[in-house]
């Protein structure tokens, strides 16, 4: 059986034919033309997300700052008086313990006999004076007590 162009209803004419491809064509275009306007909305939708964000988390950062500045300048004031009041228990132990040492001071001087006294004060005023020999003694002291040290280890 030979079929003829036309002839047969289930075999399209090249017109047929040629405007299924053109409708198909026609339909192909305007389903790209609406994926890529999906996608330009899509772009713009990540975007506007993405300022959003950005404000969102430039917000976030400021309140963090101000929160941070506020909880330092609170620690510093903390810090602060705390140093004041540690600097005063300071001085308040100085001053008792200077008490105590002149207390102790004037006790030991009123049990020190009168000749003691007197040789002491003599001694003082003697290494007052002469500061170079009793430099110098104390060094020879310093030598002598290192080269024992030395000869002990060996």
């Amino acid at each position: 059986m030979i079929r003829q162009p036309g002839s047969d209803d289930s075999t399209p004419t090249p017109e047929e034919l040629r405007a299924r491809v053109e409708g198909t064509r026609e339909e192909l275009g305007m389903e790209v033309e609406e994926a890529a306007g999906k996608t330009a909305d899509v772009k713009e939708q990540a975007q506007a997300k993405a300022a959003e964000l950005k404000e969102t988390a430039q917000a976030k950062g400021a309140e963090l700052k101000g929160q941070a500045q506020v909880k330092g300048a609170e620690l510093k004031g903390q810090a602060q008086v705390k140093g004041a009041e540690l600097k005063g228990q300071a001085q308040t132990r100085a001053a008792g313990a200077k008490a105590q040492a002149q207390v102790k001071a004037a006790e030991v001087l009123e049990r020190t006999p009168q000749p003691v006294r007197e040789k002491a004060y003599q001694v003082g005023e003697s290494a007052r004076t002469n500061v170079k020999p009793l430099i110098g003694f104390g060094l020879a002291v310093l030598a002598v007590c290192v080269v024992v040290s030395r000869a002990g280890r060996r």
